[in-house]
């Protein structure tokens, strides 16, 4: 007989509840702050966006263009991470590139069923060249678990900086098919890739049909990324604009402190350097991201047209 392991936890935790309402999708989806020529591809039985119902089993697939490390996270409706890949059945992450594999794998004796509570799941695959993600195995569990959700992420992006990394993201809905709106999507130049919750959609401009809710885009021109965190609401039109242009010759000293430092900074979606820090930029508007662990994470924009000082305060989260 095989062994059955749910896909969400059917225990809502009062902790775990409250994380996932700070939880921003922004926060979970890793966006890689450097082109890489790996990619991993990870993807269900149905697809992104699409509906499961609690008791309706679930595979979980994943390709790489190279060999590599794979590490696999759940995030799940009530807020907890899992490492779904490697596991207690599945223990090596080494992939070979180019090949399927399948989560549960057909040569062990397990199942992976969908359970409660509803709301959207998020899958995110993470690759590298060399295992420095390499989680810790579960000793006596099927998959390992991770409390912290969003702080986790924040430490996760932090470690992979500035390395070689490929992520791939899928999500689905369970117990429920979500309202949709329609999303437009325009970037001045036009014609930069459009990436949603981590997901390549094609170029801009394009409309997308979206479920009603958060979400993260990111869209990259000539070696320039812009991110934007958008709602959806249902049954309307919405237009998310991004403002990129290639990059120019540095003009002015900017320098960036945060209270506490140690946070890590980024403009137009790339990491230029850990706080206190002074960073090189051209007179022009800059969208600016503020990432530390155990912290909150500062979305804002800033001009720049003479030499600087920008001064941020964090705040700690509770748990």
């Amino acid at each position: 007989m095989k062994r059955t392991f749910f896909f969400s936890f059917a225990v809502i935790i009062l902790l775990a509840v409250l994380v996932y309402a700070r939880a921003s999708v922004q926060d979970i989806i890793i966006t890689p702050t450097q082109p890489s020529s790996l990619t991993i591809n990870v993807w269900t039985d149905k697809p992104a966006g699409a509906t499961f119902y609690p008791g309706d089993n679930i595979h979980i697939y994943f390709k790489t263009s190279q060999n590599a490390y794979v590490t696999i996270y759940d995030y799940t409706t009530d807020g907890n991470v899992r490492v779904i890949f490697p596991n207690f059945f599945q223990r090596d992450n080494f992939v070979k590139g180019g090949m399927v594999y399948v989560i549960p794998n057909p040569n062990y004796n397990y199942n992976l069923t969908v359970s409660g509570p509803n709301g959207r799941e998020i899958i995110e695959a993470v690759a590298s060249t060399t295992p420095i993600v390499q989680p810790t195995l579960p000793s006596n569990k099927a998959f390992g678990e991770i409390t912290d959700g969003p702080n986790y992420f924040q430490k996760l992006k932090l470690e992979i900086t500035g390395k070689d990394v490929a992520v791939g993201v899928t999500y689905f809905y369970v117990g429920f098919v979500p309202l949709t709106g329609i999303v437009h999507f325009e970037s001045q130049p036009s014609g930069a890739k459009v990436y949603v919750d981590g997901i390549y959609e094609g170029l801009a401009p394009l409309d997308l049909q979206l479920a009603e809710g958060e979400h993260f885009a990111v869209f990259w021109y000539d070696g320039v990324s812009v991110s934007k965190s958008f709602y959806v609401n249902p049954n309307t039109y919405n237009t998310v604009k991004a403002y990129l242009y290639p990059q120019q010759s540095y003009n002015f000293s900017v320098n960036f402190n945060t209270s506490p430092p140690g946070a890590m900074i980024f403009v137009n979606g790339r990491m230029l350097g850990i706080s206190p820090c002074v960073v090189s930029l051209a007179g022009g508007t800059y969208q600016i991201t503020i990432v530390k662990p155990d912290y909150s994470t500062i979305v804002t924009q800033i001009s720049v047209n003479q030499n600087q000082n920008f001064n941020f305060n964090l705040y700690r989260l509770s748990f």
